[in-house]
């Protein structure tokens, strides 16, 4: 098992956000976190990312602790894009090479610059590679946010709303590749998206959260009218389209 949550719980103050939640996830596994803003979602990508300390509960990665892992493990073992990435003044390449800091002991090696190229060719940020990271729109940054956690090579990556400031055909493009790379790669990905129509188009597993707490986990057969309406407070009819289960809010 590449991710095991156990029971995670997690409070601001006396204010419980994250709230008993257990779920699982293998290698190869795409997971869509949903729900409706503020259900906990991007909080408890944090606590996976050890960014917010629970309060009770237990994270393993590849059956380790995250709590007894420091830093460099961390990194080594966990690719985290935010929904704001902020970057330093420098080039996209620079940027994206960030991600191979795990990893390098005294220098760049000829590797880090081979995987760093190949991202930057599979993400069509080629031609991007030399311009100013701080200089491109929010869309063509959040590529180069994507990029650099792909340039990590963890087994575990989260996104935190990996597709909200790019438009339609980047959307396709950048989910198409994360589902692809976790496939052949053989990792696991934890993704927070609002739009259930690319969760089901691109996803597996789904994790829908109500008031903090687990909804429902499992397969596509999740995803129905009815958790619709308990989830989200939407009528929604869920069809199929072109052998793809597409949801219609009435």
């Amino acid at each position: 098992m590449k991710l095991e949550i156990k029971n995670l719980c997690f409070a601001y103050g006396s204010h419980e956000v994250v709230q008993d939640v257990s779920f699982s996830a293998d290698e190869g596994d795409f997971v869509a976190v949903l729900g409706v803003n503020g259900v906990g979602k991007s909080t408890m990508l944090k606590c996976i990312n050890k960014i917010n300390r629970p309060n009770s509960g237990e994270i393993l990665v590849e059956s380790q602790p995250v709590s007894k892992l420091d830093n460099a493990e961390l990194a080594q073992r966990i690719g985290y894009v935010a929904q704001n990435c902020q970057f330093s003044d420098g080039t996209v390449f620079d940027s994206v090479l960030l991600g191979r800091k795990p990893f390098i002991k005294w220098d760049v090696t000829a590797k880090d610059l081979e995987i760093v190229q190949q991202v930057l060719q599979l993400l069509s940020l080629e031609e991007f590679s030399m311009r100013n990271v701080l200089e491109l729109s929010g869309g063509e940054r959040q590529k180069v946010a994507i990029a650099r956690a792909l340039a990590q090579q963890t087994p575990v990556l989260l996104f935190d709303e990996p597709t909200s400031n790019l438009d339609l055909k980047n959307q396709l493009e950048v989910l198409r590749i994360i589902r692809d790379i976790v496939k052949q790669q053989h990792l696991t990905a934890v993704v927070t998206i609002h739009d259930l129509n690319l969760a089901l188009r691109f996803a597996n597993k789904f994790l829908a959260m109500v008031d903090g707490s687990v909804y429902s986990f499992g397969g596509i057969e999740t995803i129905t009218a009815q958790s619709i309406q308990e989830v989200y407070g939407v009528s929604a009819s869920v069809i199929t389209y072109d052998n793809h289960k597409v949801v219609i809010p009435k």
